[in-house]
């Protein structure tokens, strides 16, 4: 399989960002190769921008979609062997890679939390223009009264 991508990574980008964050910075050389682009170990571009636009371009949610994908791959793999002195259990990688999808999940929540803040808070100033706009020029404390 070829995960083609723009190579090297380029942090600048959310492509980019996906791959230094999820980790997934390494690749080959394409065959035949092609200037500027390589053979990513798990993403393709194409699939890394598949996992953004599901996420509204959140890179950590997009990187829990990733390992929702890891997590697939790895229940339909899924295999206990045993033989002698031998034991093989890949049963549990699935349910550990959705605990790690689910910690990315928890934290682009909280990332979406955070961003609202503004949202909830409105920052009004105390201090009048001018005295002609008080609408309370008989109270004491107007700056018609005893300032």
């Amino acid at each position: 399989m070829v995960n083609r991508g723009i190579a090297p990574p380029d942090p600048n980008t959310e492509i980019g960002q996906f791959r230094f964050t999820f980790g997934d910075t390494e690749y080959t050389e394409l065959d035949p190769p092609e200037a500027g682009y390589g053979n990513y170990t798990y993403w393709s571009d194409a699939e890394i921008q598949a996992f953004l636009a599901r996420s509204d371009d959140s890179i950590t949610r997009a990187i829990g979609y990733a390992y929702l994908n890891l997590a697939a791959s790895a229940a339909r793999e899924s295999k206990f062997v045993k033989d002698y002195d031998l034991q093989v259990d890949l049963t549990k990688r699935s349910a550990d890679l959705r605990a790690i999808a689910q910690l990315y999940f928890d934290q682009a929540d909280d990332e979406d939390d955070n961003a609202g803040l503004g949202e909830y808070f409105d920052l009004v100033s105390t201090v009048r223009d001018s005295c002609h706009t008080c609408e309370l020029a008989e109270h004491p404390y107007c700056c018609h009264g005893k300032w």
